[in-house]
């Protein structure tokens, strides 16, 4: 996830943003005698398990873990990614941290979270694939750690209950001075990633790869559907996501489970009977086919003010998190982009000094991987060149032992890493709701550990490279 969104997956996003892996595993390999066993003690604390409990189309699931002193909810709404609502759905989530019933504007409602020993909540609409996400987190003091007798959870899931249970609705609609704020606040997003031309070139790519697709609507939105939004429509669309969208709720808590499970639910008791199952509640998530047989992939240029050409390619793998190659294509990946040894940073960057920046990440979901480099204008069809020989040598095997062995450890470091971020198994949830298959961080690092120079050029060979996106310098 973007924007710091807790439970980053390496397989879901490597080396995007501000998440590019560190190289820092050079060091820790370094010292690692016995890696696999190292993984394993590592990654042990990792085996804990989730408890779900249901009622309606609210599912509490709850991680008893004593690893963190706070507890930590992540609640995730989902629908299928439209392109009528995407926009609306993006300024909703905003919208309800305006007010509720009782706290009915932004400063008392913070400042009611901020009395319970600091708790903080934050809101914000995702994309998972071909879903459509309102999402929300909230950490609070552990109970356990504060004080006999005293209550922070339940008083704090209280309050983000009210927050999607209670918005404040003066006359039946949101406040009209709280919607025309957040969509000003929202054209300058908008307005700030078409600045950003890193950003802006990879939205660019999807759109291309996956036009006539779910996942080629835009995260987020817009700017064309803002004039329509109103309080009224806003309600509208608030109404639509309890009526038709599953609640998951997420909690990683040192308190006793059964009672955060039953503060939960008291607190989420008036969605219950909202939340109605939709599609999104049934749907496994659909990956993208790869294109079989040789086919030109599409090449789309745009000119823009820009002082550093951006060049975009899409591909499509037909794996993902489900499927037995799925571990194989994190390997894949790694080898590929994602890494300091990758073939796009030795060969594109270092060698032939053709890119400020070169590496690739891969959406777990869909089984999509997008390169990224930057280059001068007049440099395109050689680095296109030395990228397309890249993915023709893994496709050939020519992968030497320590590529291997620097790729995989990269991997099982990162996933080490993520222990820190309580979100990371309930991240690992959701991917296995979505795509139909369950595993635990430790079985996926030890597939990780097994997948061979083979195993690659399976992957490879089925790996087709469908779209092409140039940002060059100038007018249009």
């Amino acid at each position: 996830m973007q924007d710091g969104w807790p439970g980053y997956h390496a397989g879901m996003c490597v080396s995007h943003g501000a998440y590019y892996l560190e190289y820092a595993f050079f060091c820790w390999a370094a010292v690692a005698d016995d890696l696999l066993s190292v993984v394993k003690w590592g990654l042990n604390c990792l085996q804990e398990v989730f408890v779900t409990r249901s009622e309606g189309d609210v599912h509490v699931h709850v991680l008893p873990s004593d690893k963190y002193k706070m507890s930590s909810v992540w609640i995730q709404m989902e629908r299928p990614v439209s392109r009528t609502e995407v926009t609306a759905s993006v300024l909703l989530p905003h919208v309800l941290l305006r007010g509720t019933e009782r706290y009915q504007n932004p400063e008392d409602l913070m400042q009611a979270f901020d009395g319970l020993y600091g708790a903080s909540i934050s809101a914000r609409a995702g994309k998972r694939g071909d879903f459509q996400t309102i999402e929300l987190t909230l950490q609070v003091p552990a109970d356990r750690y504060v004080g006999r007798g005293v209550r922070l959870f339940a008083s704090a899931m209280n309050l983000l209950g009210d927050v999607l249970a209670h918005p404040h609705l003066p006359d039946g609609a949101f406040p009209r001075a709280a919607v025309e704020s957040e969509i000003e606040l929202h054209r300058q997003r908008l307005d700030n990633l078409v600045n950003d031309k890193i950003s802006y070139a990879m939205e660019r790519c999807v759109e291309v790869l996956c036009e006539g697709e779910a996942y080629g609507v835009s995260r987020l939105g817009y700017a064309a559907d803002l004039p329509d939004i109103t309080p009224q429509s806003l309600v509208d669309t608030y109404r639509l996501w309890l009526a038709g969208s599953p609640l998951h709720v997420y909690i990683v808590s040192p308190d006793d489970p059964e009672r955060v499970t039953q503060e939960a639910f008291a607190a989420l008791r008036p969605l219950v009977g909202a939340c109605k199952t939709g599609a999104a509640a049934t749907a496994v998530m659909t990956v993208s086919p790869a294109q079989q047989g040789p086919s030109a992939p599409r090449v789309v240029v745009e000119r823009m003010d820009v002082s550093q050409a951006k060049l975009n390619m899409g591909l499509r793998t037909g794996v993902g998190f489900g499927s037995d190659d799925y571990p194989a294509l994190l390997v894949y990946n790694g080898l590929l982009g994602a890494f300091e040894h990758s073939r796009l940073f030795v060969h594109v960057r270092e060698r032939a000094s053709l890119a400020y920046y070169a590496s690739s990440r891969l959406d777990t979901l869909k089984g999509l991987i997008f390169i990224a480099a930057g280059i001068q204008e007049s440099d395109y069809d050689k680095t296109r060149a030395i990228i397309e020989e890249q993915l023709a040598a893994l496709r050939r095997g020519e992968v030497s032992e320590d590529d291997l062995r620097y790729t995989k450890e990269g991997l099982t470091h990162h996933y080490l890493q993520s222990d820190d971020q309580p979100f990371t198994s309930a991240m690992m949830h959701m991917f296995a709701r979505f795509c139909g298959r369950e595993r635990s961080v430790e079985s996926l690092m030890d597939a990780v550990m097994r997948v061979t120079v083979a195993d690659v050029v399976r992957v490879a060979s089925n790996v087709s490279l469908d779209a092409v996106y140039l940002l060059q310098n100038g007018g249009a």
